[in-house]
């Protein structure tokens, strides 16, 4: 133990001492294992953390699937065949979002949950912690009002008290008594609290509006479950005489299937730059080792073992290593926070994601194997037979050839990785920005969106709802400073899933059995106007649309899906052969990009609440000033006055909005692109240390030069050459890689091809500037060698 305590301590001092290359080295470690430990921590979090369910390995995913929707929910009837005929599952469920307003507990407050059937916690494999769960009998229509909450929600309304079980929520203006509270682990989507499905089910619905999860037997593998599945499918098809049928995916899979591409690259990109900060201190510490070769050579003479000098430059690789990861966690821990907030809603599993254990332990880990790999470069050139004429030589031209092609093969590797890097991120920047200018059909600046819900007992019928958003539409188009008021059942971008199948008249323009999926939303007041959503064809819906009619606005890529090459306008369009509920079109609006950005226009019909009643409702309002929340308190005092009772949820802008709908993009651009900057500075770094460390070991060189009259701005030129090549080299290799990788982020591009010419040349450009600029100071100072002064040292 003391020969290493010994090192250390020789370390600290001999790092002391020089203080640029500690810093520089200590700089790049911190950075390169604090941002791979921080996207380490993302891709744990999400990908590598068990779920909070035993053997969750099988637990699937069952869906219903049609020509245009191939994970769609399952409707009641179909579930209940699922579960009374499918011979794969142990148990099967259903479980449905459940948004009540909470009051008698303070403020009143909009608290969201999910409807279930009894069977969850059989799939689940969980139990409460306290209390229970309801029953087969208690998941009945007309059933009693209980409630199971999460562990949060236990602490926030009931302080943790074991007195809860038994006491009363009032979710609408109706007590549930609690009857169970779940564990601290327990997670199933959003939901804080949990209520039996079939309590307000009508058992004749048939919308699918149920996703199904299901635990598998332990015999039966997926493979098994998904044919014999299907199978049912295809009998139930021929049943119900529809084109309907069945797959089985993984838990796993649905969960975060869509974004392990994106981490799976974001973790091989910061690999790539720990990679070139490992590269960049193996760089220093060969230079710093070429120049302490006197030092070495004299230590061995003197009776020390090669293994001594070994063990020394291992404990300051290690000690830089050390200080460097201690640091790199302290960025780290910011970075998470950073990385999570760019990518927004649309990371699943965000809340697992922390700097736990075992990002702690690869950290470490990282940390050890960077700093033995920094050594190993030194320890290739020192060795003891190639120190024997250190000892009578000046330090300065004691570096071989070898060394310095070494030197130079590490910047070359720098430049190539930072070159893939910056392509990379070059790209997902354009695809981003492309994104972002994408036409979304809606106007965001000055607007403001909140969600109201009439619940409670004073809104018992439609009639008594529709009459509370007429009444507030009035009073907030009264309100100084508002310009347009709307309301919609479903924001673009946020809301989405109420959908169907529809036919039309005559010919249809799709292959039989082949409808398309068709969004329908609800609107009131002077929504479309207030996005600024044009009429394209015939006219919006008035007073002449009231209760009983059956008149719709489609959008444009509706009309020209449905009706292709004539007037929509006058046609009508159904779910079904009952001609009486169908739907007559007399207005074509504008497309929007409800489903994001990165998406395109669905099929749209809008219908109106005087047609028909929809609860909540989101209100959207254009202002006249710059700020448009600054309209929120006038509209809290508005709905305060109306009823007390009913809180305002998710207020934000409709630039937040759009914003958001681009969350996952933002995360990659942003990400790559902090990772390709990184790089880039390292690798310049590197440039500037391997064109320093070469004009002091050549000065004597230049000084002859300049001697017998070599100009000194073609010295100059001869150092920025040198840089050049070296950069011209690894920008070469680094675009044949950035090639080859290319189909790596095709599927996170929408609108850039992956091998973009103009992003490969903007990264050449910018790799030869920048390395231009990392070659001019030591060409520079390789200009202002003394020749008189060189020469009487030589």
């Amino acid at each position: 133990m003391r020969p290493i305590t010994q090192d250390l301590r020789f370390a600290a001092r001999t790092l002391t001492r020089s203080r640029f290359v500690t810093v520089l080295a200590v700089v790049a470690f911190a950075l390169g294992i604090g941002v791979s430990s921080a996207v380490f921590s993302i891709f744990n979090g999400v990908l590598l953390s068990p779920f909070p369910f035993p053997n969750a390995e099988e637990l699937v995913f069952v869906f219903d699937t049609q020509p245009a929707c191939s994970t769609c929910p399952a409707s009641f009837p179909k579930y209940t065949a699922w579960k009374t005929r499918n011979t794969v599952f142990a148990a099967i469920a259903g479980t449905t979002g459940a948004t009540f307003t909470l009051t008698g507990s303070g403020d009143p407050a909009r608290v969201r949950g999910a409807s279930t059937t009894a069977s969850l916690l059989d799939v689940l494999g969980v139990q409460p912690q306290l209390g229970r769960w309801y029953t087969e009998q208690e998941d009945q229509f007309g059933g009693p009002l209980v409630v199971v909450v999460s562990h949060s929600f236990w602490q926030q309304y009931f302080n943790g008290s074991a007195s809860a079980v038994g006491q009363r929520l009032t979710f609408d203006g109706k007590p549930y008594e609690v009857i169970g509270v779940m564990p601290q682990r327990f997670r199933y989507g959003r939901a804080e609290f949990w209520v039996p499905l079939q309590r307000k089910l009508d058992p004749s619905q048939r919308g699918h509006f149920l996703p199904v999860i299901a635990r598998l037997k332990k015999d039966v593998p997926m493979e098994r479950a998904t044919t014999e599945m299907r199978a049912l499918g295809a009998a139930l098809a021929r049943e119900f005489g529809q084109n309907h049928g069945i797959d089985v995916r993984s838990y796993y899979e649905v969960t975060v299937g869509g974004v392990r591409t994106s981490l799976q690259v974001l973790l091989g990109a910061v690999l790539l730059v720990l990679l070139i900060a490992c590269a960049n201190v193996a760089n220093l510490l060969l230079a710093s080792g070429i120049a302490r070769r006197r030092e070495f050579a004299i230590r061995l003479a003197l009776g020390a073992r090669s293994s001594d000098v070994a063990r020394q430059l291992i404990a300051e690789s290690l000690l830089l290593a050390a200080v460097g990861g201690v640091l790199g966690i302290l960025l780290a821990r910011w970075a998470v926070r950073v990385f999570v907030w760019l990518a927004g809603p649309q990371l699943p599993r965000a809340d697992t994601i922390a700097i736990d254990a075992r990002v702690l332990a690869f950290a470490a880990m990282v940390s050890l194997l960077v700093g033995v790999f920094c050594a190993v470069w030194p320890l290739l050139r020192l060795r003891s037979r190639d120190l024997t004429g250190a000892v009578r030589e000046n330090d300065s031209r004691t570096a071989s050839a070898g060394g310095r092609r070494l030197g130079s093969s590490l910047v070359v590797a720098e430049i190539a990785l930072a070159f893939a890097l910056l392509v990379g991120a070059g790209l997902l920047i354009k695809n981003l920005v492309l994104l972002q200018n994408r036409d979304s059909g809606i106007r965001t600046e000055r607007i403001v969106a909140f969600t109201v819900a009439a619940a409670g007992p004073r809104y018992a019928n439609a009639d008594q709802v529709a009459a509370f958003y007429r009444d507030l539409y009035t009073r907030l188009s009264q309100v100084d400073g508002v310009e347009r008021v709307g309301m919609t059942s479903h924001l673009p971008m946020v809301d989405f899933g109420w959908n169907g199948e529809f036919q039309i008249e005559g010919n249809l323009p799709w292959s039989a059995n082949q409808a398309p999926l068709v969004e329908y939303r609800w609107m009131y007041g002077d929504y479309l106007q207030t996005l600024g959503v044009p009429l394209l064809k015939g006219r919006l819906l008035d007073s002449r649309d009231g209760k009983d009619t059956r008149t719709v606005l489609v959008n444009s890529a509706m009309a020209e899906k449905f009706w292709p090459g004539q007037d929509p306008v006058g046609k009508r369009f159904g779910p079904g052969n009952d001609r009486s509920t169908w739907y007559e079109v007399v207005g074509v609006i504008g497309n929007m990009r409800s489903m994001g950005l990165a998406r395109t226009s669905p099929y749209e019909f809008y219908r109106t609440l005087d047609q028909n009643t929809f609860n909540p409702m989101t209100i959207v309002i254009r202002t006249l000033a710059d700020d448009p929340t600054a309209v929120m308190p006038a509209a809290r005092q508005i709905i305060r006055a109306m009823d007390p009772m009913l809180p305002i949820t998710q207020t934000q802008t409709m630039e937040t909005v759009v914003a958001n709908s681009v969350g996952q993009p933002r995360l990659m651009s942003a990400l790559t692109g902090l990772f390709g900057v990184l790089a880039g500075l390292l690798a310049m770094i590197g440039v500037y240390g391997v064109m320093a460390y070469d004009v002091r070991r050549q000065r004597r060189e230049f000084g002859i030069r300049l001697a017998l009259g070599a100009d000194a701005r073609r010295v100059r030129n001869l150092v920025v050459g040198r840089g050049l090549a070296l950069a011209t080299i690894g920008a070469a290799i680094g675009a044949f890689g950035a090639w080859l990788l290319s189909g790596l982020l095709s599927a996170l591009l929408n609108d850039v091809k992956p091998t973009d010419l103009w992003v490969f040349a903007g990264t050449a450009l910018a790799v030869l500037i920048v390395a231009t600029l990392a070659s001019y100071l030591p060409a520079r100072a390789a200009a202002r060698v003394d020749p008189m002064v060189v020469l009487r040292d030589a």
